[in-house]
């Protein structure tokens, strides 16, 4: 496949693979389906996490702050895998790494530890956590990024054109199923470990369950009616609404929210060197054109195979949560990590090598 010189990396005109006078018509509806979206980037993250719930979901900090930091950053990146053409399954991976930095810059986290302490759950690796790290390079790529992207995918089926990659993680591959089992059980047990007991978690999945149904009950309009790929990648202004949005929660955040968890200036400059290094292995991955068509036929399978790996997730955070704060649960949770941050350097590691072999066809 042909690569692109730079000037021509970014397109800025209609979406690829969408119609110019439809998405005029439509842009009044999309704003429904990005705000459902976002709550599913939430709950991918900050519900299966644990970490909203444990302060309880209706906390205004997870909705005047932590709902619009995951949903800035996931249609940020979103917007620039299509306007880039970097939508492979490891190009994806690769924008979800660079969504998981925000966890230096803002949070601190893989600096200065999960409690803002400067204490590591697990010790250190150089100047970063040895769990804490595992958020950028597994954990956000994975939970912020790859799965919402493909609920939005089964949400609104034409958007199956743009990243066809994602249909392997709801197919009926062998792999598949047992990636989908492995996510159940990780997010299941974390979930259940920060839930603070089964009453206040049955309280915060009150709240989710009945968000989500609303939202997308008036949702459904407008996923009916797009092409997708309208919703997911923003035009010009809304990008650079985006930016400044982002620009401005970097600049307080790294300023005033835990400022004794910023490290060194060399920490900080060795932190910037992630960025150039994702970035370069975009950039060697090559452009991919929308297809023509996708596959419906198992759509309506597949989004049933979601929704029970959902429920599955809460189930075995409702049966588990009694042991919140118990040792008995914390073990399996040590182990996850001790195999999640080797593994997103292995995958990361993979997904920068693949962007050096050219694309088949």
């Amino acid at each position: 496949m042909p690569t692109t010189d730079a000037s021509q990396d970014v397109e800025w005109g209609p979406p690829p693979g969408a119609d110019a006078s439809a998405g005029r018509r439509r842009r009044g509806s999309i704003v429904l389906p990005r705000l459902l979206i976002g709550l599913v980037v939430l709950i991918c993250t900050e519900v299966f996490s644990g970490a909203s719930v444990k302060v309880g979901l209706w906390h205004p900090w997870t909705w005047l702050v932590t709902y619009w930091l995951y949903f800035a950053h996931f249609f940020l990146f979103t917007t620039l895998a299509v306007r880039t053409g970097r939508t492979s399954l490891s190009s994806l991976y690769l924008w979800g790494v660079l969504f998981g930095l925000y966890e230096s810059w803002i949070t601190k986290v893989i600096w200065h530890g999960y409690g803002g302490d400067g204490k590591f759950v697990m010790g250190s690796i150089g100047p970063y956590g040895f769990s804490e790290i595992s958020m950028v390079f597994i954990f956000h790529p994975v939970a912020a990024f790859i799965l919402p992207l493909a609920v939005a995918c089964l949400l609104c089926p034409p958007l199956g054109r743009v990243f066809p990659d994602l249909a392997w993680l709801t197919s009926r591959a062998r792999l598949a199923r047992g990636v989908r089992v492995y996510l159940i059980a990780s997010f299941g047990i974390v979930l259940a470990m920060n839930s603070g007991g089964p009453v206040h978690l049955a309280a915060n999945l009150a709240i989710v369950l009945g968000l989500l149904a609303l939202a997308a009950r008036l949702a459904r309009a407008g996923l009916a009616a797009s092409e997708g790929v309208d919703i997911v990648a923003f035009r010009a202004k809304g990008f650079v609404g985006l930016c400044a949005y982002l620009a401005a929660l970097y600049g307080v955040t790294y300023m005033f929210l835990i400022p004794a968890g910023r490290p060194s200036v060399p920490v900080q400059l060795l932190t910037l060197v992630f960025y150039a290094m994702l970035i370069v292995g975009l950039r060697r991955h090559s452009r991919r054109a929308p297809l023509q068509h996708v596959r419906r036929d198992t759509m309506r399978r597949e989004m049933r195979s979601v929704m029970v790996g959902f429920a599955s997730v809460l189930a075995v955070a409702m049966i588990l949560s009694p042991l919140a704060g118990r040792p008995a649960i914390f073990a399996p949770v040590a182990a996850n990590f001790v195999i999640w941050t080797p593994l997103g350097f292995l995958l990361t590691a993979v997904c920068l090598v693949r962007g050096a072999r050219p694309a088949p066809g």
